[in-house]
């Protein structure tokens, strides 16, 4: 009996102790040209074509680079220089109806062509600025942040 209790408090230690599941990745990279970087949380990431990006995550390009991202609902986002992106939330849930895109573009330009978040719930699409909050309701649209 005594053997079984040590067994079983080892395996309660070892069940608890588990890491915690790593965060979900919302897309990835399509295409990342010149000085692209991810910050995430404190650490910033020489990012490059196929690097995932994560709720919460900033994308940053420098002068004459681009980046372009996928997201898992298939919209697409494409950043032009000088550009600081924010994925603030993202939840693509089909099965729960679970919606929830939100982005901050601090600088820079990018253009958005929309996915399946926007064709399902275009409530929980919006992009807001140093400025402004837009509800997405299109499907394709450029905007640039002026200094």
């Amino acid at each position: 009996m005594k053997r079984f209790v040590t067994w079983f408090i080892a395996l309660c230690l070892i069940l608890t102790c588990s890491p915690l599941p790593a965060a979900e990745t919302a897309g990835l990279l399509k295409t990342a040209s010149g000085d692209v970087r991810i910050q995430r949380g404190e650490d910033m990431i020489s990012a490059q074509k196929g690097s995932d990006l994560m709720a919460r995550d900033t994308v940053i390009t420098g002068q004459k680079s681009y980046a372009g991202v996928i997201f898992n609902d298939g919209t697409l986002f494409t950043m032009g220089p000088n550009t600081r992106f924010t994925l603030k939330q993202y939840r693509f849930e089909p099965k729960h109806q679970a919606y929830d895109f939100s982005m901050y573009l601090e600088q820079g330009s990018g253009l958005y062509q929309s996915g399946k978040i926007g064709k399902l719930a275009p409530e929980a699409v919006s992009l807001s600025t140093p400025k402004a909050t837009v509800g997405i309701r299109g499907t394709r649209f450029i905007i640039k942040i002026d200094e």
